[in-house]
């Protein structure tokens, strides 16, 4: 059940408060990530409607949806929502719409591994779920506290990230990403990070002067051959010793409590690398 103390005003990521009278009852959610804290934060029963992808967890499924990365507005206003959570940069389109309705709206724009634990902590306050928010948000906190006690690693393990391994270029992750903070914290470095701030393509001849020691990719592994077998990618270290990796891209991708499961993913590679 939610927490009481309500009313209670909530600041989103853009310095906007909203007054919420009581524990929202009818959350309109406009992202598979948004929908997924919300579920692991307890307030899945409070959620009325989601997006086409919103696949996780399992119950989301079944909930109407109002469109897919385009956000059907009118079949937001006809579920009568009490809450709606949109991203700053995923829904940018069709906030001002929601915005000239007058719904009750919250827009969080994540871009760190930080930025999790305040999206989860916001989503806590305003469904009236902040002590199970609060213990989830506080291991994000807890993990960079790891790394900033611990002595650097003079010779971090190098890896890229790449959402593809063809058609070439690559397009691989940047600094301002999620993906970039969990390499630093499982003790890599992200070969990548100075080449941009989001994904970005990257060139052949730039991908070899990088050399990394590891690939970490969300192609299925089954389709990794024509990393293999391309001609100037198969000189790649990483390639040559066997160390392209496949991961689901849920757990780099999406801001939800499950990058800790993704971090020890990534954890697991790099020590694997190390001992090769």
């Amino acid at each position: 059940m939610p927490d009481t103390g309500f009313p209670r005003r909530v600041t989103d990521f853009r310095g906007r408060t909203l007054l919420l009278r009581q524990p929202p009852r009818r959350i309109v959610s406009l992202t598979p990530g948004t929908t997924e804290t919300l579920f692991a934060i307890g307030a899945g029963r409070q959620v009325v409607g989601v997006t086409a992808y919103c696949d996780y967890p399992p119950e989301a499924k079944r909930l109407p949806k109002v469109g897919d990365m385009r956000t059907d507005v009118e079949a937001v206003v006809a579920l009568r929502p009490d809450l709606v959570v949109a991203d700053g940069v995923l829904n940018r389109r069709f906030i001002p719409q929601l915005e000239r309705l007058k719904l009750p709206l919250l827009v969080i724009a994540p871009k760190s591994w930080l930025d999790v634990a305040k999206v989860i902590r916001l989503l806590g306050k305003a469904t009236g779920h902040d002590r199970t928010a609060e213990t989830l948000a506080s291991r994000f906190e807890q993990e960079e506290r790891k790394l900033r006690s611990r002595p650097a690693n003079p010779h971090p393990v190098s890896v890229l990230f790449t959402l593809n391994v063809e058609p070439l270029p690559m397009w691989v992750a940047g600094r301002d990403l999620f993906v970039n903070d969990m390499i630093r914290l499982a003790g890599g470095r992200n070969v990548a990070e100075d080449g941009g701030t989001n994904y970005y393509a990257i060139s052949t001849e730039v991908l070899l002067t990088k050399d990394p020691d590891v690939i970490i990719t969300t192609v299925p592994a089954d389709r990794l051959s024509p990393l293999r077998e391309h001609p100037v990618l198969r000189r790649l270290k990483a390639v040559r010793n066997g160390a392209v990796y496949s991961v689901d891209s849920n757990l780099f991708v999406r801001p939800t409590p499950r990058l800790l499961k993704g971090l020890e993913v990534l954890r697991k590679i790099l020590a694997e690398a190390k001992r090769r």
